[in-house]
């Protein structure tokens, strides 16, 4: 049972990375002017990663988050000691941040979007900090970027 679990988990984690990484691609070519074909190694390479990291917290016990598992194994494979490291960092550096984040923040969007009516219940107070919160990410991250811009 627990294997047709995992299995089923498996291949829905591997077509939400296939359909991200074709959009990331998109976007990677189209808005950061990145290459087509230099593009998908990158992607690949952080699916792989993904992957690897739902696996293994889906097999070991506990509370840490997934994405305590992902940034884990990205951080090994990417250490001068790895022997796939400079594989990873010269792809992965061909794909733009902003190209990958483009997509996942478009899923989060259709998803609050269908949600909507259960996003309203939280009352106006919960939905006026909500958009304090995204704007003052947005407006803290683009500061700090504007920091590290003209620093490096």
């Amino acid at each position: 049972m627990e294997k047709e679990k995992f299995s089923g988990m498996f291949m829905d984690w591997v077509m939400t990375f296939l359909v991200v990484a074709v959009l990331a691609v998109v976007c990677n070519v189209v808005g950061y002017d990145g290459g087509f074909l230099e593009s998908i190694p990158g992607l690949l390479i952080f699916a792989c990663i993904s992957l690897a990291g739902l696996t293994v917290k889906h097999f070991i016990p506990g509370e840490l988050p997934a994405v305590a598992y992902i940034s884990i194994i990205g951080m090994l494979v990417a250490m001068p000691f790895s022997p796939i490291s400079e594989f990873v960092v010269y792809w992965a550096g061909k794909v733009s941040l902003m190209a990958t984040v483009t997509p996942i923040l478009a899923y989060a969007g259709v998803i609050v979007g269908r949600d909507w009516k259960e996003f309203a219940k939280i009352g106006w107070k919960g939905i006026f900090v909500s958009v304090l919160v995204i704007f003052g990410t947005f407006l803290i991250s683009g500061g700090i970027a504007q920091v590290l811009g003209m620093i490096l």
